[in-house]
């Protein structure tokens, strides 16, 4: 049953980076690491978690491809046709992966970390705060009023820390929906339920991570200091803390 198991997982991780790359979302060492990655998940955290992963892919896909040919004319898009490498997946990954590590790890529960409650809600807010910010560059990079988030001056459009109102709309829709979506799956699969709070909270704390992602765009990236992979797992890092941090007095 635990080789069925396993071979499930391959299967389904290995068709993950396939697809990602025959879509054209990844190029080849970046479905690699998605390849890896989902593994990890899937092996450390269930088939459960990998579905919410597909969630944000299909999302991400959706997202590039929205007016393409605009960004394409401009030179906005990422690479040839919009395909993301291996250092934008593992800054995406990096911080859910380490959340299973830790939780599986074992070393944190006793000192009231990383439970099933607290470790889940950390997963999902992850996922939840690279959703935010790739629908509001992917979309919000489309738009024509675009504003440096430290000061508010028009900007081009795709100019590191520059946000439209459109773009956050769409932040704020692909935190929630992540965390929405989080909800029906894992009450479907094994009826564990989020809080309002949770619910509320993580959803907000998603969208900020967009905000800080922003504002280290406008600031450090601008000025050569950190990379965009660099900006996204900050970003996605600090977040996460913040909503651990939250959990934990709660």
């Amino acid at each position: 049953m635990i080789v069925f198991r396993i071979a499930v997982i391959f299967i389904i991780c290995f068709a993950l980076g396939f697809i990602t790359y025959y879509r054209g979302l990844l190029n080849a060492d970046g479905s690699i690491a998605a390849f890896f990655i989902g593994l990890f998940i899937a092996l450390q955290g269930g088939l459960t978690l990998i579905i919410l992963l597909l969630v944000f892919l299909a999302s991400a896909f959706l997202a590039t491809r929205y007016k393409f040919s605009y960004k394409k004319e401009r030179g906005l898009e990422e690479g040839f046709k919009g395909e993301r490498g291996w250092t934008n997946v593992l800054a995406n990954g990096i911080v859910p992966v380490s959340v299973l590590l830790l939780y599986n790890s074992g070393y944190l529960v006793s000192f009231g970390f990383l439970n099933t409650k607290f470790a889940i809600p950390l997963f999902v807010l992850a996922i939840a705060a690279a959703a935010s910010d790739t629908l509001a560059s992917e979309i919000g990079m489309a738009s024509k009023k675009v504003y440096l988030i430290t000061n508010f001056k028009r900007v081009k459009p795709g100019t590191n820390g520059g946000i439209s109102a459109y773009g956050e709309l769409w932040a704020m829709i692909g935190s929630v929906y992540t965390f929405l979506i989080a909800q029906f799956i894992f009450y479907f699969v094994d009826m564990t339920t989020f809080s309002p709070r949770i619910l509320l909270f993580g959803s907000f704390i998603g969208f900020l991570s967009c905000q800080v992602d922003s504002v280290l765009g406008a600031t450090l990236e601008r000025r050569g200091l950190l990379n965009k992979s660099l900006v996204n797992l900050l970003a996605i890092s600090i977040s996460v803390t913040i909503f651990g941090g939250l959990i934990y007095v709660w």
